[in-house]
């Protein structure tokens, strides 16, 4: 301490310089107290945040990037008068003039001309983002929220990887979901495995779809996939998700430019395929807005027969009514004529692997004549009216009208190890009508200084079937002797003698729900969600249940929009009927529950180029119905667990990258059989890739593109007691492409290893061999 006070000189040289610094941030802050900010959120024309938007201060080099969320800040500016640019490349300039005071915060905001799809073309098409993803949804929480802001994991498949595989089915494109192994089943509707259980795509912009399961859908009107997973029941209903999760189709709107393109695509097993896409506004202030896509498909089987024929009609329409209203009117026209997938029964075959069943991979037994013919015409209105900053509602109206004109089903059954029993199924005429209004109010306000972002929700769904059916035994055949298909006449024949069955369906179902994303801070957001139910089927064997779901996550964000820590609770239910025992008494069953606890990390890193998730889930059913002695017993419980990973990225310049992995154990764990073992159609690894790159431009090759992928599905069981194996599989597919504006051709291959293999279901039916497609765009 002495020697310190002693020398005067060094102390003298620190406080200088001390003095020096303090004066330096005084007069730094001091000057920094003079200048002004300016903040602000910019939208789409639809409402939705329009991130990467640029937001400059004319005349100086100052500026910001809009975020996922939609706000921007420039701080630091100089008093004085601006204007103020909001721009991005393909986009219309809009220019603000805005003044700056002293010590004081702007606020100006922005909404584009443009729809938020619009926008995330133009994104996409600038090279500056991973195009295999999307930040944020407003369907998935009926929230606009970004991913890492959500506590619950799904998969979106986009338009440009469906474009770059030539996608030609909705199976194709479901096949890029981690986890999933798509399927068809002898009704029509086409499914995937998820979390150990299957779903169907049954919504349609958030809002409940009806056609999935005896008619079709076509992909020329979807823009792109959301695949929630695990239970989904709290905001989307019973009806639209699985224990598994739900898979939401979110479609092509309509925007402010004129645009077009024309198709046309060729390929293996007789494809032929034509497919337009035409945008256009219909007035000089653009405020409405029609977009009109459509589609003929014709196709034959890689079986011996059948065939694949629909037709597509998908207009769309959005009137922005006013700078508060919006609304959008849809209608979808879809025909289809062809051939369903064939229910075998071999319980009579002491085999170990479906492989091994003495029947020709691609014979049917049935001729082509035996067909299914639907028509399908789907409505959706939509009105979207903002109040205020802070407050907007949703009113949706949908009217579903399915028409089954015939659809015959081929039920082949083996009696013994040479002979089979050719069974046949009429299905028809059946009219399934569905209406749903559904009704959401937003909010994002503050309560205590805490953000509430939060909708509200009612939901009105009414759902008439008028179903006929006939069932016959058509012949019994030996296979080791020759042969020929069942044609329609003889068919006819058979079913004319049997004795024809009707069947009415008439359900009422009211929810309500509510959904709550507070931040406790700016990187602690904690979820609750819940759903009110009530089931009524009306009727002579009608009954009416209440069931109520909860939801619960929570967030983290160690660095804010880049890493997200995030746990949930989810729940689903089954609604049970009333079940007569053998005794003669009858037992009210009560709705069945299942309850998801998943943790995990989601990723959005290098500048938003790479995105990835990985999480561990819990899937519990712990009131099954099942049965012993032919009695109902409700105590059944079942237990799905496993670890989901995925990501995608766009490491280098035209370099895209999509791959996911899944390891899922299904299991039952108190029923009359099966204990311990895996359930039926449950692969426990499944995992898919797809890779692509385009050469930029300054290459000799600019323009052309090329991608590969694979999938993998690991065996999975046919029977319950696990002695029949649904063999493992890999898929290698690929596509090379020459793209520039005016034009685009394209081939593509899946199964290119010409793999025979079977779909992990309870049909475990042959899936389609090799296919090549070549296909020409030209744009306008």
């Amino acid at each position: 301490m002495d020697s310190l006070l002693c020398s005067k000189k060094p102390l003298s040289f620190f406080s200088t310089k001390f003095s020096a610094t303090l004066l330096l941030l005084f007069l730094t802050t001091f000057a920094f107290a003079q200048n002004g900010s300016i903040k602000g959120r910019v939208e789409t024309s639809d409402g939705k945040p329009a991130e990467f938007v640029n937001i400059s201060l004319q005349g100086t080099t100052k500026g910001a990037t809009v975020s996922k969320n939609g706000h921007y800040s420039i701080n630091n500016i100089a008093p004085g008068t601006y204007t103020l640019v909001a721009s991005f490349t393909g986009l219309g300039t809009q220019n603000r003039q805005v003044t700056v005071t002293s010590g004081n915060t702007s606020t100006e905001n922005f909404t584009l001309t443009e729809s938020n799809q619009r926008l995330q073309e133009v994104v996409v098409s600038s090279g500056k983002v991973n195009k295999f993803t999307r930040k944020g949804s407003q369907d998935v929480a009926k929230l606009p929220l970004s991913n890492l802001e959500n506590p619950q994991i799904y998969s979106v498949v986009t338009s440009d990887v469906m474009k770059e595989q030539q996608v030609v089915n909705i199976s194709q494109a479901l096949a890029n979901v981690p986890g999933a192994v798509p399927s068809k089943d002898p009704a029509g509707g086409t499914s995937i495995t998820l979390r150990g259980f299957t779903a169907e795509v049954a919504a349609r912009n958030g809002v409940q779809f009806i056609g999935a399961g005896r008619s079709g859908v076509d992909p020329v009107n979807i823009d792109h996939f959301e695949v929630l997973k695990g239970p989904s029941a709290v905001l989307f209903g019973n009806v639209v998700s699985s224990y598994g999760g739900a898979i939401n189709m979110v479609t092509k709107k309509p925007f402010d430019t004129f645009k077009g393109e024309v198709n046309y695509s060729m390929g293996t097993f007789g494809l032929s395929r034509a497919t337009v896409d035409i945008n256009t506004p219909l007035n000089a202030d653009k405020t409405v807005l029609l977009r009109t896509n459509a589609a003929v498909n014709r196709e034959q089987s890689f079986l011996t027969t059948g065939h694949n024929n629909t037709t597509t009609f998908a207009p769309s329409l959005t009137f922005k009514a006013s700078d508060k209203l919006t609304l959008q009117f849809d209608v979808e026209a879809y025909k289809e004529d062809l051939t369903k997938t064939p229910y075998l029964v071999f319980n009579a075959l002491n085999v170990k692997n479906i492989n091994q069943i003495p029947l020709d991979y691609k014979s049917v037994l049935y001729n082509d004549d035996l067909n299914a013919v639907a028509s399908t015409l789907r409505t959706y209105f939509q009105a979207n009216y903002k109040f205020n900053e802070h407050w907007y509602s949703q009113t949706n109206i949908s009217v579903n009208n399915e028409r089954v004109e015939h659809s015959y089903q081929y039920y082949p059954t083996f009696t013994d190890a040479t002979h089979i029993d050719r069974s046949i199924a009429l299905y028809g005429p059946i009219t399934t009508i569905n209406s749903d209004i559904q009704h959401n109010l937003h909010g994002d306000f503050n309560i205590g200084g805490l953000r509430n972002r939060f909708v509200w929700g009612l939901d009105y769904t009414h759902t008439r079937t008028d179903f006929t059916y006939d069932f016959a035994d058509v012949d019994l055949i030996d296979i080791t002797k020759p042969y020929t298909p069942v044609t329609k006449p003889i068919a006819d024949a058979a079913l004319q003698a049997s004795t024809p069955g009707m069947f009415l369906n008439n359900v009422n179902q009211y929810a309500t729900y509510a959904s709550d994303l507070v931040n406790l801070t700016d990187n602690l957001m904690v979820l609750l969600s819940a759903r009110v139910d009530r089931y009524q089927l009306q009727g002579t064997d009608g009954y009416s249940q209440t069931s109520v779901t909860p939801k619960f996550g929570l967030i983290y964000q160690p660095i804010k929009d880049r890493i997200s820590l995030f746990g949930n609770y989810m729940s689903g239910f089954t609604n049970n009927g009333p079940a007569v025992q053998p005794d003669g008494t009858t037992v009210v069953l009560k709705p069945e529950f299942a309850r998801q606890l998943e943790g995990g990390v989601k990723l959005d890193v290098v500048h938003g180029l790479v995105s990835a998730s990985l999480s561990y889930y819990q899937i519990n059913i712990d009131n099954s119905v099942r049965y012993e002695n032919n009695f109902a017993l409700q105590d059944g419980t079942q237990k799905s667990q496993g670890v989901e990973a995925s990501v995608t990225a766009n490491p280098a310049p035209g370099l895209n990258l999509l791959a996911g992995y899944v390891y899922n154990k299904n299991q039952y764990t108190r029923a009359a059989s099966g204990v311990g073992k895996d359930v039926t159609g449950t692969p426990r690894n499944v995992a898919n890739v797809w890779a692509s790159y385009k050469f930029q431009p300054g290459n000799p090759l600019a323009d052309v593109g090329f991608g590969a992928g694979a999938n993998y599905s690991e065996k999975s069981y046919y029977d319950l007691n696990n002695t029949i194996v649904i063999p493992s599989f890999v898929l290698f597919n690929a596509s090379v492409f020459y793209d520039q504006a005016k034009w685009r051709f394209g081939i593509s291959g899946s199964n290119l290893g010409n793999k025979r293999y079977y779909s992990p279901s309870f049909t475990a039916n042959p899936q389609q061999l090799r296919q090549l497609i070549a296909s020409i765009t030209f744009k306008f």
